[in-house]
């Protein structure tokens, strides 16, 4: 871009300043700016302002309401009112001496509403601002920041979506991706609105984005290792304005990044690829879908069926167990413990000890049964439903065969007992779950099929 005009800090255009959608305006301008090395900034707000008005036909009533792109008083010459008030903004008209409310600078400031901002009031609730002002007071860059957002966005669920994370590599990253899913539709002439994302679902288009950075941004991701990510979802279009915002934290990122990793992927891909949904779709096996369209039914593989709704990934973001799936799973194949292990330390909060004494118990169960047993012990674990019961299957099903077979050393102490295994929580269900997914593994692995009436597990 040249920077041949004088009224302007080109520094504060593209700067971080903790608002995400200013932010993220400011990353979408300078990868706008790419498209067109020779231009000024004016120069830019034209090409921006001739695809929101010539390709989009002003659709963008989610950003700006009442603006003169979208205000039907202004249809024919909106690029020209549009063109005619940044101008004015940059010569500093109607503009006052004053502090920015999201820099801090001091210097010109003016009015931003809902028609040039994102959901900051309008004139109309003055007694909200400051002095009551006619809006909130911010300096020229902010406001211009502001009117290259939609490049930076997509519509998901009929709404608007916006990635930012806070580690700032990381979200100039997702802007930037999606301004370039943009323009490529723009520059392809099949774009009639802000980029249509895959993704059926918040969750789902969360985990394909940290795909993204897991592929591209993988020596930031771990220098910043405590970072989480965060979706926008809003509108600021009408009389009811909305936002919701959606959250990846960091111990989702970091256990997603684990089984990520080339040893755990494969493993992970298949038990996830099981809980993809959406009308009628039916999972087939080894990565594949039928999708039935009326009489027609077609076979889908991951690369389309990757963006559907799925449970694990929306139970993960609402703080929901999947060790109920991952048991499911287990009694068909192998999930390898590992990746067990690290979600139930990580993310359900299960202690290190715990997961081991659970390892020891379920060696001990295979090691000291014969088959018939083993089904035996799994079934009565199978029947658990409350903590009560779990406490008399370890100590007559583990403890006690143990003592009798004159081990030496206690395979359940009390410290285990108390700290470990039955700490003041309820979380015996998971426990449990954890302890049947080991003697599945350790089955599947020895080729082992015994008898195990599962019809009363929880």
């Amino acid at each position: 871009m040249k920077q041949d005009i004088k009224n302007i800090d080109y520094e504060w255009l593209f700067k971080p300043t903790g608002d995400p959608f200013v932010d993220a305006g400011g990353y979408a301008l300078e990868e706008f700016s790419h498209y067109y090395p020779d231009a000024n900034l004016m120069d830019l707000i034209e090409k921006a302002a001739s695809i929101y008005v010539n390709k989009w036909g002003g659709k963008v009533h989610a950003f700006f309401l009442n603006s003169p792109i979208t205000q039907t008083a202004f249809k024919g010459k909106e690029k020209i009112e549009t063109l005619k008030y940044y101008q004015s903004l940059i010569n500093n008209v109607n503009g006052k001496q004053g502090f920015c409310r999201i820099t801090g600078r001091y210097g010109y400031v003016f009015v931003a509403g809902r028609n040039n901002s994102i959901l900051t009031g309008s004139g109309t609730y003055v007694n909200f601002h400051h002095d009551f002002q006619n809006g909130i007071m911010v300096s020229k860059e902010i406001i211009i920041r502001c009117f290259f957002l939609p490049l930076a966005c997509e519509q998901l669920q009929g709404r608007i979506s916006l990635l930012n994370c806070s580690n700032p590599e990381i979200t100039a990253f997702f802007a930037e991706l999606v301004c370039r899913r943009n323009m490529e539709a723009i520059n392809n002439n099949i774009s009639k609105s802000v980029f249509k994302s895959k993704s059926a679902s918040t969750s789902t288009a969360l985990f394909r984005f940290v795909d993204e950075v897991l592929r591209n941004k993988t020596i930031q991701f771990e220098e910043h290792m405590q970072c989480d990510l965060r979706m926008y979802l809003y509108t600021n279009f009408g009389a009811s304005p909305d936002l919701q915002i959606i959250s990846l934290p960091f111990p989702i990122w970091h256990f997603y990044r684990f089984v990520m990793k080339s040893k755990y992927c494969d493993n992970w891909r298949d038990f996830v690829s099981q809980y993809y949904y959406i009308k009628g779709g039916k999972y087939i096996s080894n990565g594949e879908y039928n999708l039935i369209v009326g009489k027609e039914v077609k076979k889908v593989t991951e690369n389309d069926f990757k963006y559907w709704d799925n449970k694990i990934y929306k139970n993960l973001i609402n703080g929901k167990s999947i060790l109920p799936e991952m048991l499911v799973y287990s009694k068909k194949e192998i999930l390898d413990f590992n990746i067990v292990k690290i979600y139930a330390i990580k993310i359900r909060k299960m202690k290190v000890e715990t997961i081991e004494k659970i390892n020891q118990m379920a060696d001990f169960i295979i090691a000291n049964n014969d088959d018939r047993n083993i089904g035996k012990a799994m079934t009565k674990l199978n029947a658990v439903t409350n903590s009560f019961l779990l406490r008399r299957f370890i100590l007559n099903d583990i403890v006690k065969p143990n003592y009798d077979g004159e081990h030496e050393e206690a395979i359940v102490t009390v410290k285990d007992y108390v700290e470990y295994l039955f700490p003041d929580s309820d979380s015996w269900k998971e426990m449990r779950d954890v302890l049947l997914i080991a003697i599945y593994e350790r089955l599947h692995k020895l080729k082992k099929k015994v008898n195990i009436e599962d019809n009363k597990v929880l």
